[in-house]
């Protein structure tokens, strides 16, 4: 029995580390093989494409308040820390996202690929933008 708990955590890792280099991997494998705009663009597209099928049906019409509230307990199976703080400024509500663990960013560094970023937040805060979900700004980054 004792022999179960490292190999359940070794697929567990293996599994994290599968689903944080997939869309940087696929993201990095289009810019080469179509080059960069063109890979930019197909990456987009089917980002698109995944958040109108799946995650679109499922968060439109939550409200803003319920969104950002399940944000936290959303991310902890996939090994994000992540910390949200609602706040009011100029009389609007305003959440910040503090997020100190990425599984995204552990394994692009791991096989020295370049930065998750741009395939993952960024493009995920352009969609919840065009789709009129919630707007997003970069506050600070820090890798």
């Amino acid at each position: 029995m004792a022999n179960e708990i490292p190999f359940i955590e070794k697929q567990k890792n293996i599994l994290l580390e599968r689903f944080g280099l997939a869309l940087p991997d696929l993201y990095e494998n289009l810019k080469v093989i179509c080059g960069e705009n063109e890979g930019e663009r197909i990456f987009k597209a089917i980002a698109e494409e995944k958040f109108k099928k799946n995650l679109l049906p499922k968060i439109k019409g939550i409200g803003i308040d319920t969104l950002m509230n399940r944000e936290e307990g959303l991310s902890s199976p996939f090994d994000w820390k992540l910390k949200v703080d609602e706040k009011i400024e100029n009389g609007e509500k305003v959440w910040y996202e503090t997020l100190w663990n990425c599984p995204h960013l552990k394994a692009t560094q791991k096989y020295n690929l370049p930065s998750p970023c741009e395939p993952v937040c960024y493009t995920d805060f352009w969609l919840l933008e065009k789709y009129g979900i919630l707007k997003a700004k970069l506050v600070s980054h820090i890798l």
